[in-house]
């Protein structure tokens, strides 16, 4: 049993890649055939009689009996040890599934675990409140037109100025800090466990100095620790998870993006908040991640499915192109028809929290899950479904 122990806690570290665990099967041994037992038993007390017949001139009576009785003490423990063998190996079988099981199960509902959206905020040209976001999605809509510019095109926003993407980027921090307290309560002050940011520090100084004058009981620090993608965002669930109502952690960022002449896109700009907690109107999934040279998009795709337990693609998914995946058509999800490049233009390092933020919108509203698509920082892809919180209903 050593050995297929070993094997568990192999396929359980397997898990640690985001993919769930695998086990081999359990090697099984045939059943005795009881048919060929008894014929050979009977076939070698033949022989034994047979030797005793034609041997009887020189071999006592009794030691021809006591060689037969032998030979049938030998044949019937080997049938025993033979018929223990395979029980055995049965009952190792059945203890390997069970543990396999466990394991599975455990890494399920580790993988299943999700966090609360209590305040969201998106700052961006298109849309600067949910129920401006939520227009992104009418098929009337008419993408914001992009300025033209000396150096190239951009989606800027009229609040914000400065020349340089440094300045641009303090601005629309303090931006950031003014929209989130005009929508929260003013009951609201938790303080952040953790502060999660995109961006530069610059620009989270300007918006801690904001934050400080409009709300002074919560207490910023001076430098918060980096968002990494999809690798905080799972970080988070990790620390609310059996955390006080009360606990929350705040994740944020902006980004004004470089005007390049030789770029298609238009060059965007948006800030994003989030604030965490174990319940919220809508629930985000830790998400799963793809790195071309590891996995197939469908197959990621569908665990990001049996995650959130679900079936099949939700008829919403959220989404930057992505013209470096060719698989992309693969995985079977509507990623075409909410496509959201126009509307805000390059946003590289911030594409996911503008998507995960608009599907979070949408959840809510429409009280139905909505996927999203973006890239990563340390990934080609990431990709999950919000849901909305129904634990009330």
């Amino acid at each position: 049993m050593r050995m297929h122990a070993g094997q568990l806690n192999a396929g359980h570290a397997g898990g640690l890649l985001n993919a769930a665990p695998e086990f081999a099967a359990y090697p099984l041994v045939p059943a005795p055939v009881y048919s060929r037992w008894m014929v050979s038993g009977v076939t070698l007390l033949v022989v034994l009689a047979g030797v005793g017949v034609v041997l009887r001139s020189v071999i006592e009576p009794h030691v021809a009996v006591t060689a037969v009785a032998f030979a049938s003490l030998v044949w019937l423990l080997a049938l025993l040890l033979r018929v223990l063998y395979f029980r055995l190996n049965r009952h190792n079988a059945q203890r390997y599934h069970e543990a396999a099981e466990q394991v599975s199960q455990a890494w399920w509902m580790h993988h299943r675990q999700h966090v609360g959206l209590v305040e969201s905020v998106l700052v961006s040209a298109p849309c600067t409140t949910p129920e401006q976001g939520l227009l992104l999605f009418s098929s009337d809509h008419q993408p914001p037109a992009p300025q033209a510019t000396l150096e190239g095109r951009a989606i800027h926003l009229v609040q914000v100025f400065g020349n340089d993407v440094a300045e641009r980027e303090r601005n629309l921090a303090i931006l950031l800090a003014l929209q989130w307290h005009r929508q929260r309560d003013e009951h609201s002050a938790a303080q952040p466990l953790r502060c999660y940011w995109q961006g530069s520090l610059s620009a989270w100084q300007a918006f801690a100095e904001q934050m400080a004058l409009c709300s002074p009981p919560v207490q910023l620090p001076e430098q918060p620790e980096p968002w990494e993608g999809i690798r905080t965002l799972d970080s988070v669930i990790d620390q609310l998870q059996g955390a006080p109502a009360t606990a929350c952690v705040l994740c944020a960022g902006c980004q004004s993006s470089t005007i390049q002449q030789e770029n298609p896109l238009p060059a965007g700009e948006a800030a994003v908040l989030w604030l965490f907690g174990p319940e919220g109107a809508v629930r985000f999934s830790r998400g799963e991640w793809f790195s071309a040279d590891t996995e197939q998009l469908s197959t990621v795709a569908k665990r990001a499915l049996q995650q959130r337990e679900l079936i099949a693609p939700t008829d919403v998914c959220v989404s930057f192109a992505q013209p470096t995946v060719p698989e992309l058509p693969a995985a079977g999800w509507n990623t075409k028809q909410h496509v959201q490049d126009a509307n805000f233009g390059a946003l590289e390092h911030l594409q996911a929290m503008v998507v995960q933020t608009l599907a979070a919108w949408y959840a809510e509203l429409h009280q139905v899950p909505c996927a999203w698509l973006a890239n990563d920082p340390h990934h080609t892809l990431a990709l999950g479904v919000v849901e909305p919180d129904d634990s009330n209903s």
